[in-house]
């Protein structure tokens, strides 16, 4: 078995080339800490461990970079924080938000401009959906449109719960990020993404 070096910078180094005994060197350095801070963010052993595990996933997927980082355990708790902030704002947009929005947006009267902007937007957050791709479309689509459950979404795409939710979330993030130009807009596509038909 290969002689790994211990000190931190090297590993990376070697990772960096692709080694994947200097990554599990470095996965089982991290991943009690890692693993710790998903679960104080979620409050959920299943979401930190699935947290962990992307977190880990996201450093393999960019180990060229890794020589330029300096503190490698902030670099893995940043990573972690924004995953684990994705995952919580993923779970507020849920059904039981509606209510909410609906009065919220319900009471406040737009002018013209608003109309538009919002007219607007929400073809916007309708043209982002479709463009989706396949299989985050659809489980966007049955979940926060037809309302199916996850484990219903599983038995109808023949997938898992578990990549239910995960294709959700990624569907989040990409509408997100493709939507959310201005914090401002927030409410607003949170709650276009709610009201939704096709």
């Amino acid at each position: 078995m290969e002689n790994l070096p211990r000190c931190e910078h090297e590993l990376l180094a070697l990772l960096a080339g692709g080694n994947k005994l200097a990554f599990q060197e470095l996965f089982d350095q991290y991943w009690t800490l890692i693993y710790s801070l998903g679960l104080r963010i979620t409050k959920s052993p299943e979401s930190a461990r699935d947290l962990a595990q992307e977190v880990f996933l996201k450093v393999w997927d960019n180990r060229e970079r890794l020589p330029e980082v300096k503190n490698f355990k902030a670099y893995l708790s940043t990573i972690a924080r924004n995953l684990a902030l994705n995952h919580l704002e993923a779970t507020t947009i849920r059904e039981s938000n509606k209510n909410f929005l609906v009065a919220y947006f319900a009471s406040s009267p737009l002018s013209p401009q608003e109309t538009l902007e919002r007219k607007h937007l929400r073809d916007d957050v309708q043209h982002a959906v479709r463009s989706l791709p396949s299989q985050l479309r659809q489980v966007f689509i049955l979940h926060r449109i037809e309302g199916l459950s996850h484990d219903e979404i599983a038995t109808r795409l023949d997938i898992t719960p578990l990549s239910s939710k995960t294709y959700m979330v990624r569907a989040l993030q990409l509408l997100r990020k493709r939507l959310l130009k201005n914090i401002h807009n927030l409410l607003i596509i949170i709650y276009l993404i709610l009201s939704l038909s096709f």
